[in-house]
């Protein structure tokens, strides 16, 4: 168990996660944070990589920095404060040593910056990330790092 009452497996062709129904009473209005992730599990806006010792992905606000996670996977969910279409700049350090970066809206990937940074350009950069048309009003921030990495990005509001 995840700890939120169901075990996430899959996510359906309309992004809902197979097997797990919206729950009445959850989301911003209770307060509740589990109650939020379950909501944007629901519109599909997040993905759980199953069970593990990290439980669901760390949830923030959109202009704060996420520091490194290191080696490895982080998700991480960003609140955007508005839903799709619209769009949004991705800040990001990855130093020297590559890391990928991806962003997932609804359940698609909308943005991937492929393996960034080396002892010579030390993977400073920025791309703007174009939202479609949706219901959710997070992504998904994926970093895969290699062993030894350091990195950090911000998800800017949109304007």
């Amino acid at each position: 168990m995840l700890g939120l009452g169901f075990a996430a497996t899959a996510l359906t062709g309309t992004g809902a996660i197979a097997g797990a129904a919206p729950v009445p009473g959850t989301g911003s209005s209770s307060g509740s944070s589990e109650g939020d992730v379950l909501d944007l599990l629901n519109t599909g806006s997040a993905i759980l990589k199953g069970e593990g010792p990290s439980g669901p992905p760390a949830v923030q606000q959109c202009n704060e920095s996420t520091k490194s996670g290191g080696d490895g996977v982080t998700d991480t969910i960003h609140q955007l404060g508005r839903s799709g279409p619209t769009s949004f700049v991705l800040r990001y350090e990855t130093y020297d040593v590559p890391d990928r970066i991806e962003v997932l809206y609804q359940g698609g990937r909308v943005a991937d910056t492929g393996f960034v940074g080396d002892e010579t350009n030390e993977g400073t950069g920025s791309i703007t990330v174009r939202l479609p048309a949706g219901l959710a009003q997070s992504v998904l921030v994926r970093v895969t790092g290699g062993t030894g990495t350091v990195w950090d990005y911000t998800v800017g509001c949109p304007a």
